[in-house]
């Protein structure tokens, strides 16, 4: 297996900078709802054959993908509410580094989960580095409803990966599971954009289908590299390369999209990215 790390690594740094251009693709959409709504269903499309050549979930496994329908729902819609507000460079790294904060300060608060001193150290870090994005730019106010729907969308990130963890583990086949839930997150999110934008809707798709579609490629090939990743290498640090996604948000913000703040933005989310590093290597 440590033969294998070096690519394994290379692999999961390939997953965490595709999906950030997933991020920079959403941010540069002119109908981002539409734009979702597309990639969701291409996303669909390019799982299809798997779901067709194996037999229907059971029951157990369905609870997990309406449950997981419904928290990516609102995930989406926290996520698009907070690009409309803010720059990339602000709400990504708060949505995508978020995530994993919430997620232990949940299991330290309602669960009674301990933590290691070193893993208290990495919350301690990335929490910081996360109020760091919302303190006001030279005097101006913070962006707090960027900032809040960011951290809504963090939340739902946390609540529908470990639904999802175990709806695949249910599964019994992770591609399977996958494959049913882009099918079936793909239906409210286009249920939604039907109903807000009427009869716009087939022109918006015809607008966004080319970008949409390559960020379902860009999105398979991300959830593809990091499934190898983990497959051939100790989870724990690959994980912790998983959230370097974070850095690579920051950076395609400033140098693609031109956003203001670049340099202080980048600084913080290195910081994120070392913060929640320590919590992955310290909670193996």
């Amino acid at each position: 297996m440590s033969e294998a790390l070096p690519l394994a690594s290379l692999a999961m740094l390939a997953s965490a900078s595709l999906h950030a251009v997933m991020g920079l693709l959403t941010k540069r959409a002119e109908d981002r709802l539409t734009f979702r709504a597309v990639m969701m269903l291409a996303g669909a499309i390019f799982y299809l054959p798997i779901v067709l050549l194996n037999p229907l979930p059971d029951w157990e496994v369905w609870r997990f993908l309406l449950i997981g329908a419904v928290l990516h729902w609102v995930f989406q819609m926290a996520m698009i509410a907070a690009y409309e507000r803010g720059d990339m460079g602000l709400v990504y790294p708060v949505m995508r580094g978020g995530a994993p904060a919430l997620a232990a300060i949940a299991a330290l608060a309602f669960l009674g989960e301990s933590l290691s001193a070193w893993e208290i150290l990495g919350l301690a870090i990335a929490s910081l580095a996360v109020l760091g994005f919302g303190w006001p730019e030279k005097g101006g106010a913070p962006k707090l409803a960027a900032l809040g729907f960011a951290a809504i969308a963090a939340m739902m990130t946390a609540l529908y990966s470990v639904n999802d963890a175990a709806g695949a583990r249910a599964a019994g086949n992770p591609l399977v599971y996958v494959g049913w839930f882009l099918i079936v997150t793909s239906i409210p999110i286009t249920a939604t954009a039907a109903i807000r934008r009427g009869r716009s809707l087939p022109g918006l798709i015809r607008q966004e289908l080319r970008w949409g579609t390559v960020a379902a490629i860009f999105g398979s090939g991300s959830y593809g590299f990091a499934l190898y990743a983990f497959s051939v290498a100790p989870v724990g640090p690959m994980s912790a390369l998983r959230e370097t996604s974070v850095v690579f948000g920051a950076l395609l913000a400033a140098w693609v999209l031109k956003e203001p703040f670049g340099p202080r933005r980048i600084a913080l989310a290195i910081l994120l990215a070392f913060g929640l590093v320590v919590m992955r290597m310290m909670s193996t």
